[in-house]
């Protein structure tokens, strides 16, 4: 439990509120709140009911007696949960149950306030006012002020990272409320690029200044994105299926078939090369491997003379297309490609392979491309 020092600290942190500026509004010296938070003093009994109005808190919750958090924050959620249950969270326009629950949010804030998980609840419950809300010009900018004020306390005093970029995207949606470009701009430069959150909150704000364009290149850099990290999950699966042994081989090969049709399906659709690339060729070296370890050699090569086929197919697109750079690679890895169809493998005898009529006729083929 905390002491009542580092409590009045949290909690005067999340007013957004200096040291200074609190013992100026209690009438105290700025000593005597260090003291406080220090705990080496404790205020006056008849200071405890001003410091907490000014703090926006209960005395009980200042002084931390009485309640229990996790049970009070579970009824709060039943209630707003049957209070929202059939609006639609995206396009609902009714905003009586938003403001509902919203003042049972503002409720528990008072008696909680160092509740960020709740905080973060009300925030969202706020901005939908904000945006669905039929309330006054003077309502609507008292809402806004409170909603950058709970958000930005969550960036500063949270320590949970995952709900401190959720504020953060919230805070860029409010921003975006008033047409604020420069701070929602500021914002979303924080985000993490990982899981394309900076992207989404790029798109929001490009879509406010109504540059659709930028909006669509965005999405499709997202698209490739999603496709690549699909791809992986999907190369790491049937690899590890494969190297639990021979028992799991046909698990494997299976595995790489699923690979290669979602690749397959997604060249229908895209003519960038560079999606499938690393993928495709990678699933036909290690699939190629896998029959050859189950002693299936000649579906193994069937495997081989098509990545053999693809490879050649690949490079001649990309230089027809002048893209020499990439036309450059992959023709620089032919044999790498080529010769990982069976080096990954451990097969006891790889002359067999390598030595094969079907295997030179292949090797012919790539080293024989201008």
């Amino acid at each position: 439990m905390l002491s009542f020092g580092k409590r009045l600290k949290e909690i005067r942190k999340g007013a957004q509120l200096t040291q200074a500026e609190l013992a100026e509004k209690l009438m105290v010296s700025v000593q005597s709140i260090s003291k406080w938070e220090c705990d080496n003093a404790m205020p006056d009994i008849v200071q405890i009911v001003p410091l907490a109005a000014i703090l926006g808190v209960t005395t009980d919750c200042l002084l931390g007696v009485g309640g229990d958090e996790k049970a009070d924050r579970k009824t709060l959620y039943e209630k707003t949960e049957k209070i929202s249950k059939g609006i639609d969270p995206v396009y609902s326009r009714t905003d009586h149950a938003y403001y509902e629950c919203y003042e049972l949010y503002k409720q528990h804030i008072k008696k909680y306030p160092l509740d960020c998980e709740v905080k973060l609840r009300c925030a969202e419950c706020l901005i939908r006012l904000l945006y669905y809300g039929a309330g006054s010009r003077e309502e609507k900018d008292r809402l806004y002020d409170e909603t950058e004020n709970l958000l930005s306390s969550l960036i500063h005093f949270d320590q949970d990272i995952t709900r401190v970029i959720d504020a953060k995207q919230m805070l860029v949606i409010l921003y975006l409320y008033h047409n604020d470009f420069a701070n929602a701009e500021e914002i979303a430069a924080g985000l993490p690029q990982r899981g394309n959150i900076k992207a989404l909150m790029d798109i929001e704000i490009y879509s406010k200044k109504n540059d659709y364009n930028k909006c669509i290149e965005i999405a499709e850099r997202m698209c490739n994105d999603a496709v690549h990290d699909y791809y992986r999950a999907l190369a790491n699966k049937a690899r590890r299926i494969s190297l639990l042994g021979e028992d799991r081989k046909q698990e494997a090969i299976s595995a790489w078939y699923q690979l290669l049709g979602c690749i397959r399906y997604n060249d229908k659709i895209s003519d960038d090369i560079t999606i499938h690339t690393k993928w495709l060729y990678s699933a036909l070296n290690n699939l190629a491997n896998d029959y050859i370890a189950i002693g299936e050699i000649g579906k193994a090569f069937d495997v081989i003379e098509e990545l053999a086929n693809i490879l050649i197919r690949d490079y001649k697109k990309c230089k027809e297309s002048g893209e020499e750079a990439v036309a450059a690679e992959i023709k620089s890895n032919f044999k790498f490609y080529l010769h990982s169809c069976y080096n990954l493998c451990f097969h006891s005898d790889d002359n067999i392979i390598s030595e094969d009529p079907r295997f030179k006729k292949c090797e012919q083929m790539l080293y024989s491309v201008d």
